[in-house]
Protein backbone atom coordinates (compact mmCIF):
# COMPACT_ATOMS: atom_id res chain seq x y z
CA UNK A 1 0.00 0.00 0.00
CA UNK A 2 3.14 2.00 0.73
CA UNK A 3 4.56 1.50 -2.61
CA UNK A 4 1.57 2.67 -4.46
CA UNK A 5 0.70 5.84 -3.07
CA UNK A 6 4.75 6.55 -2.97
CA UNK A 7 4.01 5.94 -6.95
CA UNK A 8 0.54 7.96 -7.10
CA UNK A 9 2.29 10.67 -5.41
CA UNK A 10 5.02 10.79 -7.68
CA UNK A 11 2.72 10.48 -11.23
CA UNK A 12 0.50 13.53 -9.30
CA UNK A 13 4.06 15.27 -9.34
CA UNK A 14 4.48 14.63 -12.96
CA UNK A 15 1.59 15.12 -13.96
CA UNK A 16 2.11 19.18 -12.68
CA UNK A 17 5.12 19.20 -13.97
CA UNK A 18 4.03 18.27 -17.19
CA UNK A 19 1.31 20.54 -16.76
CA UNK A 20 3.70 24.07 -15.84
CA UNK A 21 5.94 23.11 -18.85
CA UNK A 22 3.29 22.86 -21.21
CA UNK A 23 1.78 26.17 -19.87
CA UNK A 24 5.17 27.95 -19.83
CA UNK A 25 6.21 26.56 -23.98
CA UNK A 26 2.43 27.87 -24.51
CA UNK A 27 3.34 31.05 -22.77
CA UNK A 28 6.68 30.95 -25.00
CA UNK A 29 5.30 30.49 -28.20
CA UNK A 30 2.48 33.26 -27.41
CA UNK A 31 5.57 35.98 -26.86
CA UNK A 32 7.20 34.67 -29.74
CA UNK A 33 4.53 34.80 -32.05
CA UNK A 34 3.40 38.38 -31.03
CA UNK A 35 7.48 39.23 -31.00
CA UNK A 36 7.08 38.30 -34.71
CA UNK A 37 4.23 40.16 -35.16
CA UNK A 38 5.21 43.29 -34.11
CA UNK A 39 8.06 43.10 -36.15
CA UNK A 40 6.72 42.49 -39.37
CA UNK A 41 3.25 44.33 -38.73
CA UNK A 42 2.73 46.77 -41.42
CA UNK A 43 4.10 49.99 -40.51
CA UNK A 44 1.04 52.70 -39.84
CA UNK A 45 1.40 56.35 -40.25
CA UNK A 46 -0.42 58.43 -37.63
CA UNK A 47 0.86 61.88 -39.11
CA UNK A 48 0.64 61.85 -42.62
CA UNK A 49 -2.98 63.89 -42.16
CA UNK A 50 -0.69 66.68 -40.15
CA UNK A 51 0.98 66.42 -43.48
CA UNK A 52 -1.63 67.91 -45.45
CA UNK A 53 -2.56 64.47 -45.76
CA UNK A 54 -1.02 63.44 -49.38
CA UNK A 55 -0.77 60.01 -49.34
CA UNK A 56 -3.36 57.00 -47.88
CA UNK A 57 -3.58 53.30 -47.80
CA UNK A 58 -6.28 51.21 -48.27
CA UNK A 59 -5.85 47.80 -48.02
CA UNK A 60 -3.05 46.61 -50.74
CA UNK A 61 -3.52 50.07 -52.29
CA UNK A 62 -2.00 52.73 -51.99
CA UNK A 63 -3.11 56.88 -53.27
CA UNK A 64 -0.62 59.98 -53.08
CA UNK A 65 -1.42 63.42 -54.25
CA UNK A 66 0.82 64.51 -57.26
CA UNK A 67 1.03 67.32 -56.44
CA UNK A 68 -1.25 69.87 -58.38
CA UNK A 69 -1.43 67.47 -61.06
CA UNK A 70 -4.64 64.93 -59.01
CA UNK A 71 -4.73 62.01 -57.38
CA UNK A 72 -2.98 58.65 -58.17
CA UNK A 73 -3.44 55.17 -57.20
CA UNK A 74 -0.73 52.51 -57.04
CA UNK A 75 -1.50 49.19 -56.87
CA UNK A 76 1.10 46.13 -57.25
CA UNK A 77 3.71 47.91 -60.17
CA UNK A 78 0.90 50.42 -61.96
CA UNK A 79 -0.34 53.43 -61.17
CA UNK A 80 -3.68 55.15 -62.22
CA UNK A 81 -4.36 59.02 -62.04
CA UNK A 82 -8.36 59.07 -60.60
CA UNK A 83 -8.39 62.87 -60.29
CA UNK A 84 -6.68 66.00 -62.03
CA UNK A 85 -7.00 68.62 -58.99
CA UNK A 86 -4.80 68.64 -55.89
CA UNK A 87 -5.72 66.51 -52.73
CA UNK A 88 -5.27 67.23 -49.24
CA UNK A 89 -6.23 65.93 -46.23
CA UNK A 90 -6.72 62.54 -48.23
CA UNK A 91 -8.94 60.18 -46.25
CA UNK A 92 -10.17 56.52 -47.20
CA UNK A 93 -13.96 56.09 -45.94
CA UNK A 94 -15.98 53.02 -46.88
CA UNK A 95 -13.62 52.13 -50.55
CA UNK A 96 -14.35 55.72 -51.28
CA UNK A 97 -11.18 58.88 -51.29
CA UNK A 98 -12.91 61.82 -49.43
CA UNK A 99 -9.84 65.04 -49.36
CA UNK A 100 -10.36 68.86 -49.69
CA UNK A 101 -9.33 70.82 -52.53
CA UNK A 102 -8.95 74.59 -53.41
CA UNK A 103 -12.16 75.56 -56.43
CA UNK A 104 -11.58 77.70 -59.09
CA UNK A 105 -12.73 80.30 -57.32
CA UNK A 106 -10.65 79.92 -53.93
CA UNK A 107 -13.24 78.21 -52.21
CA UNK A 108 -12.56 74.69 -49.82
CA UNK A 109 -14.01 72.12 -51.44
CA UNK A 110 -15.02 68.57 -49.24
CA UNK A 111 -15.05 65.89 -52.11
CA UNK A 112 -14.56 62.52 -52.73
CA UNK A 113 -14.12 59.75 -55.72
CA UNK A 114 -14.61 55.78 -55.75
CA UNK A 115 -10.65 54.39 -55.53
CA UNK A 116 -11.16 53.77 -59.13
CA UNK A 117 -11.56 57.32 -60.61
CA UNK A 118 -15.55 57.34 -60.54
CA UNK A 119 -18.50 58.98 -59.38
CA UNK A 120 -16.27 62.46 -58.37
CA UNK A 121 -19.24 64.08 -56.12
CA UNK A 122 -18.78 67.44 -54.42
CA UNK A 123 -19.87 67.53 -50.60
CA UNK A 124 -19.71 70.87 -49.37
CA UNK A 125 -17.72 74.15 -48.66
CA UNK A 126 -16.08 73.94 -46.13
CA UNK A 127 -14.77 77.53 -44.34
CA UNK A 128 -11.47 76.27 -42.54
CA UNK A 129 -8.15 77.12 -41.55
CA UNK A 130 -6.94 73.79 -41.55
CA UNK A 131 -6.48 71.57 -44.27
CA UNK A 132 -7.13 68.53 -42.32
CA UNK A 133 -10.58 66.49 -41.61
CA UNK A 134 -11.86 63.13 -39.67
CA UNK A 135 -14.73 60.69 -40.61
CA UNK A 136 -15.68 58.75 -38.19
CA UNK A 137 -19.75 56.73 -38.36
CA UNK A 138 -20.87 59.01 -41.34
CA UNK A 139 -19.90 62.00 -39.62
CA UNK A 140 -16.95 65.08 -40.69
CA UNK A 141 -15.33 66.57 -38.24
CA UNK A 142 -13.57 69.09 -39.06
CA UNK A 143 -12.38 72.95 -37.97
CA UNK A 144 -14.51 75.56 -38.77
CA UNK A 145 -14.47 79.58 -39.04
CA UNK A 146 -18.55 79.56 -40.34
CA UNK A 147 -19.70 81.65 -37.83
CA UNK A 148 -17.66 80.67 -34.80
CA UNK A 149 -14.34 79.00 -34.51
CA UNK A 150 -14.71 75.69 -33.25
CA UNK A 151 -14.62 71.71 -34.67
CA UNK A 152 -18.18 71.05 -36.67
CA UNK A 153 -19.56 67.97 -37.06
CA UNK A 154 -20.98 67.58 -40.37
CA UNK A 155 -23.77 64.76 -41.35
CA UNK A 156 -23.00 62.58 -44.87
CA UNK A 157 -26.34 61.43 -44.57
CA UNK A 158 -28.12 64.78 -45.05
CA UNK A 159 -25.04 67.63 -44.90
CA UNK A 160 -26.46 68.83 -41.70
CA UNK A 161 -24.05 70.59 -39.31
CA UNK A 162 -23.71 71.51 -36.00
CA UNK A 163 -20.71 73.26 -34.35
CA UNK A 164 -19.21 71.01 -31.21
CA UNK A 165 -16.84 73.18 -30.04
CA UNK A 166 -16.32 76.64 -29.70
CA UNK A 167 -12.84 77.36 -29.69
CA UNK A 168 -10.08 78.81 -31.39
CA UNK A 169 -8.50 75.71 -33.21
CA UNK A 170 -4.80 75.36 -34.07
CA UNK A 171 -4.53 71.72 -34.67
CA UNK A 172 -6.84 68.49 -33.27
CA UNK A 173 -6.58 64.67 -33.89
CA UNK A 174 -9.73 62.55 -33.41
CA UNK A 175 -8.73 59.29 -32.00
CA UNK A 176 -10.89 56.37 -30.32
CA UNK A 177 -13.92 58.70 -28.92
CA UNK A 178 -11.88 61.43 -28.49
CA UNK A 179 -10.77 64.92 -30.02
CA UNK A 180 -7.70 65.85 -28.97
CA UNK A 181 -7.19 70.19 -29.52
CA UNK A 182 -5.04 72.77 -29.34
CA UNK A 183 -6.18 76.29 -28.90
CA UNK A 184 -4.25 79.39 -29.97
CA UNK A 185 -3.15 79.77 -26.19
CA UNK A 186 -1.43 76.94 -27.11
CA UNK A 187 -3.33 74.77 -24.93
CA UNK A 188 -4.17 71.32 -25.10
CA UNK A 189 -7.26 70.01 -24.23
CA UNK A 190 -9.25 66.93 -24.77
CA UNK A 191 -12.95 66.32 -25.40
CA UNK A 192 -16.09 63.58 -26.50
CA UNK A 193 -17.02 63.73 -30.21
CA UNK A 194 -20.22 65.26 -28.72
CA UNK A 195 -18.23 68.38 -27.72
CA UNK A 196 -18.79 67.27 -23.87
CA UNK A 197 -16.70 66.70 -21.56
CA UNK A 198 -13.73 68.73 -22.16
CA UNK A 199 -10.60 68.63 -20.22
CA UNK A 200 -7.53 70.58 -20.20
CA UNK A 201 -4.72 68.60 -21.11
CA UNK A 202 -1.50 70.80 -20.91
CA UNK A 203 -0.95 74.71 -20.06
CA UNK A 204 2.78 74.94 -19.85
CA UNK A 205 3.88 74.40 -23.04
CA UNK A 206 3.33 76.50 -26.37
CA UNK A 207 1.73 73.90 -28.81
CA UNK A 208 0.99 74.56 -32.12
CA UNK A 209 0.39 70.51 -33.62
CA UNK A 210 -0.26 67.27 -32.22
CA UNK A 211 0.19 63.89 -33.53
CA UNK A 212 -1.32 60.83 -31.14
CA UNK A 213 0.24 57.70 -31.39
CA UNK A 214 -1.52 54.76 -28.79
CA UNK A 215 -1.66 56.81 -25.00
CA UNK A 216 0.86 59.51 -26.36
CA UNK A 217 0.70 62.83 -27.75
CA UNK A 218 3.33 64.21 -29.55
CA UNK A 219 4.38 67.82 -30.31
CA UNK A 220 7.20 69.90 -30.94
CA UNK A 221 8.14 71.95 -27.71
CA UNK A 222 9.14 75.49 -28.89
CA UNK A 223 11.02 76.76 -25.82
CA UNK A 224 13.10 73.24 -25.18
CA UNK A 225 13.24 73.13 -29.10
CA UNK A 226 12.82 69.35 -29.10
CA UNK A 227 10.27 66.90 -29.98
CA UNK A 228 8.48 65.60 -26.67
CA UNK A 229 5.46 63.37 -25.78
CA UNK A 230 3.19 63.34 -23.01
CA UNK A 231 0.49 61.22 -22.01
CA UNK A 232 -3.18 61.72 -22.68
CA UNK A 233 -3.97 62.34 -19.52
CA UNK A 234 -1.54 65.49 -19.00
CA UNK A 235 0.96 63.21 -16.95
CA UNK A 236 4.11 62.38 -17.54
CA UNK A 237 5.56 64.92 -20.41
CA UNK A 238 9.16 63.55 -21.81
CA UNK A 239 11.24 64.60 -23.99
CA UNK A 240 11.63 62.44 -27.39
CA UNK A 241 14.47 64.09 -29.42
CA UNK A 242 16.63 67.28 -29.11
CA UNK A 243 17.76 66.57 -32.96
CA UNK A 244 14.07 67.38 -33.80
CA UNK A 245 13.71 71.06 -33.69
CA UNK A 246 11.00 71.60 -36.18
CA UNK A 247 7.20 70.94 -36.77
CA UNK A 248 8.49 68.96 -39.91
CA UNK A 249 7.70 65.83 -38.74
CA UNK A 250 5.47 62.33 -38.69
CA UNK A 251 5.22 59.66 -36.12
CA UNK A 252 4.66 55.77 -37.19
CA UNK A 253 3.75 52.23 -35.42
CA UNK A 254 7.52 51.99 -35.78
CA UNK A 255 9.49 55.59 -36.64
CA UNK A 256 9.58 59.15 -36.04
CA UNK A 257 11.02 60.53 -39.63
CA UNK A 258 11.78 64.04 -39.24
CA UNK A 259 13.12 67.52 -41.58
CA UNK A 260 16.98 67.85 -40.66
CA UNK A 261 16.75 71.77 -41.26
CA UNK A 262 20.74 72.33 -40.53
CA UNK A 263 21.71 69.27 -43.31
CA UNK A 264 18.38 69.60 -45.01
CA UNK A 265 17.92 66.23 -45.27
CA UNK A 266 15.38 64.11 -44.46
CA UNK A 267 15.84 61.43 -41.60
CA UNK A 268 14.05 58.73 -39.63
CA UNK A 269 14.74 57.94 -35.54
CA UNK A 270 13.32 54.96 -33.09
CA UNK A 271 10.23 56.20 -30.84
CA UNK A 272 12.59 56.46 -28.10
CA UNK A 273 14.67 59.37 -29.99
CA UNK A 274 17.07 56.67 -31.13
CA UNK A 275 19.28 55.15 -33.74
CA UNK A 276 18.61 58.32 -35.92
CA UNK A 277 19.70 58.02 -39.91
CA UNK A 278 19.78 60.64 -42.93
CA UNK A 279 17.42 59.00 -46.00
CA UNK A 280 17.32 61.74 -48.28
CA UNK A 281 18.65 64.93 -49.04
CA UNK A 282 16.00 67.78 -50.14
CA UNK A 283 16.07 71.43 -51.21
CA UNK A 284 12.50 72.30 -49.77
CA UNK A 285 12.21 73.14 -46.10
CA UNK A 286 8.38 72.46 -45.87
CA UNK A 287 8.76 68.95 -47.38
CA UNK A 288 5.43 67.34 -46.14
CA UNK A 289 6.46 64.18 -45.57
CA UNK A 290 4.21 61.14 -45.72
CA UNK A 291 4.42 56.87 -45.12
CA UNK A 292 2.61 54.46 -46.75
CA UNK A 293 3.65 50.97 -48.05
CA UNK A 294 7.22 51.26 -47.16
CA UNK A 295 7.95 54.68 -48.78
CA UNK A 296 8.66 57.86 -47.91
CA UNK A 297 6.54 60.62 -49.70
CA UNK A 298 7.83 64.12 -49.38
CA UNK A 299 7.34 67.75 -51.71
CA UNK A 300 10.97 69.15 -52.67
CA UNK A 301 11.68 71.65 -55.57
CA UNK A 302 9.81 71.26 -58.98
CA UNK A 303 12.96 70.34 -61.65
CA UNK A 304 10.72 71.97 -64.14
CA UNK A 305 9.16 75.63 -64.69
CA UNK A 306 6.07 74.17 -64.32
CA UNK A 307 5.51 74.43 -60.63
CA UNK A 308 6.87 75.33 -57.34
CA UNK A 309 7.08 71.66 -55.34
CA UNK A 310 6.58 68.58 -56.77
CA UNK A 311 6.08 65.18 -55.26
CA UNK A 312 9.04 62.81 -54.82
CA UNK A 313 9.25 59.02 -53.13
CA UNK A 314 12.04 56.88 -51.47
CA UNK A 315 12.22 53.60 -49.85
CA UNK A 316 11.83 54.45 -46.46
CA UNK A 317 15.53 52.54 -46.08
CA UNK A 318 16.76 55.38 -48.19
CA UNK A 319 17.24 52.70 -51.20
CA UNK A 320 15.89 54.16 -54.42
CA UNK A 321 12.90 54.00 -55.84
CA UNK A 322 10.87 54.04 -59.05
CA UNK A 323 10.76 58.06 -59.95
CA UNK A 324 7.42 59.49 -60.03
CA UNK A 325 7.14 61.06 -63.57
CA UNK A 326 5.81 64.90 -64.39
Amino acid sequence: MEKKKSKLKLNRRRVIVLIVAALLLLLLIVGVVNLFKLIFAKEKSVGNLANMGLVVENGNALFYNKYEDGIVKVKGNKEYQITDETAYSMTVYNDEIYYLTVSSVNTIELKKVKDNGDGLTGIKTLNTTLSKFYIKDDFVYYATTNTVNGISKLSLADKSEKTILASSVQDFVLEGDKLYYVDNQGVIYSSNLDGSDVKEITKDYNVKKIQVLKKWIYFYDDAENALCKIKLDGSNKKTVATFVNNEMYNVTSKKIYYYDAVNKQICKCDLKGKKSTPIVTIEATRPRISIGDGMLYYLDNSKDNTQIYQMFRVKTNGNAAKSIDY
